[in-house]
């Protein structure tokens, strides 16, 4: 082992530590572990990664269809008794801006 943690050099000691224990007696026993691991991450694509995503992703935006839904139907309802853009915004407070934006002007 080398004396300082952080050094850049290879450290042979441990090198060849960790050959003996991973590759065991059989190295090529070890190789082929390795090489059947990688190709067992290598068989599952992407659509496989996205179908376990599927039925926590489908309960979560039925959980926010359902928060949005009960907001939106639970708020007081403003009745306007015209149509007209003016009466509309007028009725829901914004006279102070209007009378506001008009006397900018002068």
């Amino acid at each position: 082992m080398t004396d300082n943690p952080f050094g850049h050099e290879r450290d042979a000691e441990l090198g060849a530590l960790l050959r003996i224990h991973l590759e065991g007696d059989h190295p090529a026993e070890f190789v082929a572990r390795v090489r059947a691991g990688l190709r067992a991450d290598l068989t599952a694509g992407p659509f496989d990664v996205l179908s376990a995503w599927m039925r926590p992703g489908i309960a979560a935006a039925a959980v926010i269809a359902i928060a949005a839904g009960w907001y939106l139907t639970s708020g007081t309802r403003m009745e306007v008794a015209s149509t007209t853009p003016v009466e509309v915004f007028a009725a829901g407070g914004g006279a102070d801006v209007m009378l506001a934006t008009a006397l900018e002007a002068r």
